[in-house]
């Protein structure tokens, strides 16, 4: 049955933006209506008492001091309660400038100037002293430079550090006070356990995915790892995770944008989660499609990714775990692009702005700029497919990669190994989209050096040295663009 329409004054908007800026749960339907209606009932009630006083005081003006007192008289607490009487503020004639008319007098009011020392020590009005408002309260920020350890302070930024590595919250800790009340007791037992086993502790990551504790067989997995594949082969096909979709989707998006500076392992391991939710084809997942698009971009443009400073095992590394989220955003691309013909030019478009932005000092120190960026950039536009490469990355003739070949000078100043970086790699990766697979009886002829600096420039034909096939690829590209160019010229 749908809530009675109410004709009132009040808006049911208020309502509603009071409602959300509160802790509750959201209203059902016409429950804003309905409160708006009792709302506009309570304050005609009130300003008809406020009128009793303003009739028994042989006046026309109904003035605050009747509210005041219709509040005592209704037992109704009131927040703030004006000085009796009011103040008048005095009036100050202007003296007049030369050639103004003396009968045009100007007056104006006089600000008062208020020491805000003298003002915290006076004490606060007897109903706002006594009341919900607003209360003063003096402690220190500082003490010579150190921050007390009061509640009125925030706690102090802890460093990042092997013991204070910041890992996502799993189990029962991960379930809202919301998803309590909105989920039965078995939905609930369910995603505490998914979170749990998805997500391994920290002490285990150096033995996933797969690898065997010290000291054990070689084909046995530790607990953790066998965990975390059953919850992710429920993931995958379970139809129980409908019912704890909505909360699946927001515990991974904000796990990943916490552990952004976290152990990698943690990240891949929430990549994985994003993968299985894809693959799990009984589930409606079209709806939160934008809450995975956020986490992914993340992982591809934040730079510096994983630990700070990295560890020198670091498993798997910041290199690896961009070119597993651009995997997972192809898959979602080819799964929904063309259901949504925004989706691509979206990505496009933030993935351009990151590859041409200029390069900023490293935040680690590092005497040249972090490439990072600049690599999720090209294997987030090769995720995209082959003619988002063509349009970014090549152009007509593989002008367009003077981007890419400037970034590695500037990013890998006086590095004898450019060709072997990230950024070459998810180049040629982005590239190889263009090219001809290999075949098998080819016998390497690759042009030369001098040819390749002047189509690409000279840190491409660098990197390019040991690819012969890819070499002699983008040159019939650049030559058959040159060849068709001239023809077109011919014609005209």
């Amino acid at each position: 049955m749908p809530a009675p329409h109410m004709m009132g004054i009040y808006p049911a908007e208020s309502i509603q933006e009071v409602a959300q800026s509160l802790p509750l749960d959201p209203l059902g339907p016409g429950a804003a209506d309905l409160l708006a209606g009792d709302v506009e009932y309570r304050l005609h009630f009130l300003l008809q008492e406020a009128k009793k006083f303003m009739v028994h005081g042989k006046r026309s003006t109904l003035t605050p001091e009747d509210v005041e007192y219709a509040m005592e008289a209704l037992n109704v607490e009131p927040v703030l309660v004006p000085p009796r009487p009011l103040p008048q503020a005095p009036f100050h004639a202007v003296p007049p400038s030369a050639g103004q008319n003396p009968q045009q007098q100007l007056y104006h009011e006089v600000d008062d100037e208020i020491d805000f020392a003298t003002y915290l020590r006076d004490p606060l009005p007897a109903a706002l002293g006594n009341s919900a408002g607003v209360k003063w309260k003096a402690h220190w920020l500082a003490v010579e430079g150190v921050q007390p350890a009061i509640p009125e302070n925030p706690p102090p930024s802890s460093r990042a550090g092997p013991s204070r590595t910041p890992a996502p919250t799993t189990g029962s800790a991960a379930l809202r006070q919301n998803a309590k009340t909105h989920l039965t007791t078995e939905l609930q037992l369910y995603f505490s356990r998914l979170t749990a086993a998805l997500v391994p502790p920290v002490s285990s990551l150096p033995h996933l995915p797969g690898n065997p504790p010290p000291g054990a067989e070689s084909h046995s997995f530790p607990d953790a790892e066998r965990h975390r594949i059953a919850a992710l082969a429920s993931v995958r096909s379970d139809a129980a995770v409908a019912g704890v979709l909505a909360y699946l989707v927001r515990w991974v998006a904000e796990s990943i944008n916490k552990t952004l500076v976290g152990a990698t392992g943690t990240i891949g391991c929430l990549i994985d989660v994003v993968e299985a939710i894809l693959d799990n084809e009984v589930i409606f997942v079209e709806p939160y499609l934008h809450q995975f698009l956020g986490p992914l971009l993340s992982i591809l443009l934040t730079v510096p990714l994983g630990p700070h400073p990295p560890s020198s095992n670091q498993t798997p590394t910041p290199s690896e775990l961009r070119s597993r989220a651009a995997n997972v955003l192809t898959k979602l691309v080819s799964l929904y692009g063309k259901s949504y013909p925004g989706l691509v030019p979206r990505l496009l478009s933030t993935f351009t702005r990151a590859l041409h932005s200029s390069p900023f000092p490293s935040p680690l120190g590092a005497d040249y700029p972090p490439a990072g960026r600049y690599e999720g950039a090209v294997l987030g536009i090769g995720a995209l497919g082959a003619n988002t490469v063509r349009q970014v990355l090549w152009g007509e003739k593989g002008e367009k990669l003077e981007v890419i070949n400037n970034l590695v000078g500037v990013l890998y100043p006086g590095d004898n190994r450019k060709g072997k970086t990230g950024l070459m790699k998810a180049t040629f990766g982005a590239l190889s989209l263009l090219v001809n697979p290999k075949p098998a009886d080819w016998v390497t002829s690759a042009p030369s050096a001098d040819d390749l600096a002047e189509y690409f420039g000279a840190n491409v034909a660098k990197a390019l040295e040991k690819r012969p096939w890819m070499a002699s690829e983008l040159a019939r590209l650049h030559n058959e663009a040159a060849e068709e160019g001239g023809e077109s010229m011919d014609e005209d």
